[in-house]
């Protein structure tokens, strides 16, 4: 499964959300996350966890890869659940094997910080998308997903596509209008669309649906400096008295939770909802089940 994170304007978080969905998923022995940072103005993966300079992986990496698939031999896989490739995986590794794990876990292929470097990996990537498939589950970071750029062409490949926007940002609502019809031909494709919407929107899930083109609404992320921090791979402690009371609520059940960070809880809930569309109607039922996860 691909799931395509983007933004159509400004900065609202899509890099931290992207993050925070794969950290969150729901692995298996069959699904380990892997997060792609395809953001063609240039990464900050590598800069929050120092990753500058690892051989081999990367996004670069990835795309040189894309353009003549091979086989990937046994020991060069990703040791652990995915070692066991069936043929047609093999002949398309899997992003994992350009990934480098953080702390934490998270497997991440991460961009660039150079903007030109970035942006021509991923218009490689873009014309080579099928090596993005071969994975379990990629989290693929997009970015600002201009229409007819690289990044936007990726979002033809992807099962499903998180739209992060803040409404209730003027410019960024009216960036969400005019863009409706665009995001509506990914749905025509076959491609699922919806809405994350960030930051204090004073407007109803039902009306931000109904002016991006009846797009619904899956997920509200609140505004969490703490769980960006985490995210960042930074440690900042609570501060706010209701966080740090939900914190030493949340210690007291659980010493390793992290849940009480309004971001991870809203990414979790988030990440079984993607990892539950295999179904069928969730587009009916999605907001419902994305604010039970986050409530």
């Amino acid at each position: 499964m691909i799931v395509a994170v983007c933004s159509l304007s400004g900065a609202p978080g899509v890099t931290s959300l992207a993050v925070a969905l794969a950290a969150c998923w729901p692995a298996s022995p069959v699904t380990v996350p892997v997060i792609v940072e395809a953001d063609a103005s240039g990464g900050d993966i590598a800069a929050w966890h120092g990753l500058e300079g690892a051989p081999r992986t990367g996004l670069v990496a990835l795309a040189a890869a894309s353009r003549t698939p091979a086989l990937v031999p046994r020991e060069e896989t990703v040791q652990g659940p995915l070692d066991v490739f069936s043929g047609e995986e093999q002949a398309n590794p899997a992003p994992a094997r350009f990934a480098v794990e953080v702390p934490g876990g998270l497997r991440v292929v991460a961009a660039p910080g150079d903007p030109l470097e970035a942006g021509h990996a991923v218009a490689v990537l873009a014309q080579n998308p099928a090596l993005l498939a071969s994975g379990r589950a990629t989290v693929v970071d997009v970015g600002r997903a201009v229409p007819g750029s690289a990044g936007a062409a990726l979002l033809r490949h992807a099962d499903l596509v998180l739209v992060v926007t803040a409404p209730g940002d003027i410019g960024q609502a009216a960036r969400l209008r005019s863009c409706a019809p665009v995001l509506a031909s990914l749905r025509e494709d076959g491609t699922r669309v919806g809405l994350v919407v960030t930051g204090n929107c004073p407007h109803p899930d039902a009306e931000v649906s109904r002016f991006s083109a009846d797009l619904p609404v899956w997920a509200r992320i609140p505004h969490d400096p703490v769980g960006a921090a985490l995210v960042r791979g930074e440690h900042r402690p609570p501060v706010r008295w209701r966080d740090r009371w939900a914190a030493w609520s949340a210690h007291r059940r659980d010493p390793d939770g992290l849940e009480w960070m309004p971001l991870i809880k809203a990414a979790k809930g988030l990440a079984e909802l993607c990892d539950d569309f295999s179904g069928v109607g969730l587009d009916t039922l999605g907001p419902e089940l994305a604010k039970a996860g986050a409530a």
